[in-house]
């Protein structure tokens, strides 16, 4: 074992110390179970910790480090907290009460197949326990990329959690690919966060320049994209560049697809403009069987609120025939910043009647 817990609580680390150097921090605990530790060095062997039985499993230096901030995180909370926890066929690397329910931490420093991240949560889920994944390792970027597992995460927790030196920071924001998201990471107080956390901290500026890139962007023309937007934009004398600015609206119930969300919205569009009498929901869905993919039933009613709400705030209709459509990039560039300037702007009127309203209650 390399790591311990020294006299002082601190994590030890034999590899960057000699036997002497190492004896000054003793006595020593086991990060994991909190059993005492011996200092070994054979001729085979560089020194290390180790105690009669082990425990844990088999775990990375960034993993254990990540681990050890997560458990001092919530205990200095005053959660308890109670490591390598065995619940039913899973192993829980941290096990901890948040507000009367009983949570688990999931440090995950591996790549992760999306299938699995699902099945974990579900069998944690069906224990009548909640839980709160972390990617540990991350290098934190304002445009960040992201694994499946976590747009996922995301999607159902509406922001990805990560240590950085020794710190909890949480991502929120929106996705602009299958791949990255624009948003920002900060130091994270609490385990819980709002749906719309994202939108308190929209830049309109920032979202309006990813559009500008996009519309100079013409689409891949790949089979897929000819026949689901090139092919049926050009009979309507409609080209990408010109598309209407509801097509780029920021969505966080898109992290929950593997889609691109910028041409999930332009099929939605055409399938909307094509079927007008159709549900929404049956959109959203016939929109996933087009890219081959099968929506979880909390992904299609999720998005379908958000997508209302956002059309609602920006005074447009479900109806999408009635979406202004720009005719020349000049006026695409004046819609895009009118309409998002706009929504930043509501945003932050209800941030500041939402923080109001905090004030009177705790004033009364």
């Amino acid at each position: 074992m390399r790591f311990a817990i020294g006299r002082e609580g601190d994590i030890v680390d034999s590899f960057t110390l000699n036997r002497m150097q190492a004896e000054q921090l003793a006595p020593f605990r086991c990060p994991t179970c909190q059993e005492m530790l011996i200092l070994k060095e054979g001729a085979k062997r560089r020194l290390h910790f180790a105690h009669i039985h082990t425990c844990g499993r088999a775990e990375s230096v960034t993993h254990h480090q990540d681990k050890w901030a997560v458990c001092q995180w919530l205990q200095e909370r005053g959660y308890p907290v109670d490591q390598e926890v065995t619940i039913k066929n899973r192993r829980a690397d941290i096990l901890t009460n948040v507000d009367e329910n009983l949570t688990v931490f999931e440090i995950q420093a591996s790549p992760l197949v999306a299938e699995e991240y699902v099945a974990r949560t579900n069998d944690y889920k069906r224990a009548g326990l909640d839980v709160i994944w972390l990617a540990s390792g991350l290098d934190l970027k304002m445009n960040q990329s992201f694994q499946p597992w976590m747009r996922l995460e995301l999607f159902r927790r509406h922001r990805l959690m990560t240590v950085k030196n020794g710190q909890l920071v949480r991502f929120n924001g929106f996705p602009i690919s299958i791949k990255y998201g624009i948003g920002n990471w900060e130091v994270s107080s609490s385990v819980t966060t709002s749906p719309y956390e994202a939108y308190y901290r929209f830049n309109a500026l920032e979202w309006t320049e990813m559009i500008r890139r996009k519309r100079m962007s013409p689409i891949y023309p790949s089979p897929k994209n000819r026949r689901l937007i090139l092919n049926r934009l050009y009979p309507l004398g409609v080209i990408p560049a010109l598309l209407p600015t509801a097509c780029y609206l920021p969505l966080t119930s898109l992290w929950g697809i593997h889609i691109h969300p910028i041409e999930f919205q332009i099929v939605l569009y055409l399938n909307r403009y094509e079927s007008p009498n159709d549900s929404v929901e049956w959109s959203i869905q016939k929109t996933c069987r087009q890219f081959g993919v099968t929506p979880t039933s909390d992904f299609s009613q999720s998005f379908h609120v958000q997508w209302k709400q956002l059309l609602n705030a920006c005074r447009l209709s479900c109806d999408v025939t009635t979406w202004v459509l720009p005719t020349t990039y000049e006026d695409a560039r004046r819609h895009d910043t009118r309409l998002f300037q706009g929504l930043q702007r509501l945003m932050l009127q209800s941030t500041k009647q939402s923080e109001k309203g905090v004030n009177v209650c705790q004033k009364y």
